[in-house]
């Protein structure tokens, strides 16, 4: 593997993840809702749901570095991590306090 093809698969990756969990602080900061879950477990929550989320998400970007895709795809996965991980926390919570 040449040395841009391994920098723009770790900006790739790098940027996804850290797109996935700014967008669970971002929700939990600017956008709490009443019950909104803690961000500890939301950032916990959000790792095995990331490894779901991302790579399938990723793909898109397919190993080349092109500005629009890279930015749609980031923008994408951030909205994810701002509804996906909530929602879910939300619904593990209610599940614990039925049982």
């Amino acid at each position: 593997m040449e040395p841009n093809a391994l920098l723009i698969n770790l900006l790739n990756w790098g940027g996804a993840f850290a797109a996935y969990f700014l967008g669970i602080v971002i929700r939990k900061v600017a956008l709490p809702t009443r019950n909104s879950p803690s961000l500890p477990s939301q950032l916990l929550l959000g790792i095995p749901i990331s490894l779901v989320i991302i790579p399938t998400l990723i793909t898109v970007l397919d190993g080349r570095f092109d500005m629009k895709v890279f930015i749609v795809t980031i923008g994408i996965i951030m909205e994810h991590g701002m509804i996906v991980t909530e929602s879910a926390a939300k619904h593990l919570q209610m599940l614990r306090a039925r049982a």
